[in-house]
């Protein structure tokens, strides 16, 4: 409910805020689940490991631009859409290239998280292009 009217009120540094609960998500599931069950999705613990990395980068990132509040927000907050980016154009390579290892639960996860990394952006971009 929370994120739900953060994400509609679309206020600069509460992007920060919902990209950093995401990308903790993202590191919470890598390392608590992906990397446990790895034969359950198909992709290599060494993949999940580099992914591990740049979320947690792209955490500490957002949680720092939260606690900062820069005034010029926009120039982070583009650095936050391109590392969002970088992560879903590193995992779909990973997902191209590990294809054939990949289980049908490795695949559907991936899939998924392209969609909601990529919805995520999108609505990063509108906020950084928005007037305030």
């Amino acid at each position: 409910m929370i994120l739900k009217k953060l994400y509609q009120s679309q206020q600069p540094h509460s992007v920060f805020l919902i990209d950093a609960f995401g990308a903790s998500v993202s590191l919470t599931i890598l390392l608590a689940i992906l990397i446990p069950l790895q034969t359950f999705f198909g992709m290599p613990s060494e993949v999940l490991y580099h992914l591990a990395i740049l979320a947690f980068l792209l955490f500490l990132y957002s949680s720092s631009c939260l606690l900062i509040k820069p005034k010029q927000w926009r120039a982070f907050l583009l650095v936050v859409v391109f590392g969002n980016l970088s992560y879903c154009l590193l995992s779909f390579y990973y997902l191209v290239t590990r294809w054939d290892s990949l289980t049908t639960l490795g695949e559907l996860y991936f899939i998924s998280e392209k969609f909601t990394i990529l919805g995520i952006i999108v609505w990063e971009w509108k906020v950084y292009r928005s007037p305030n």
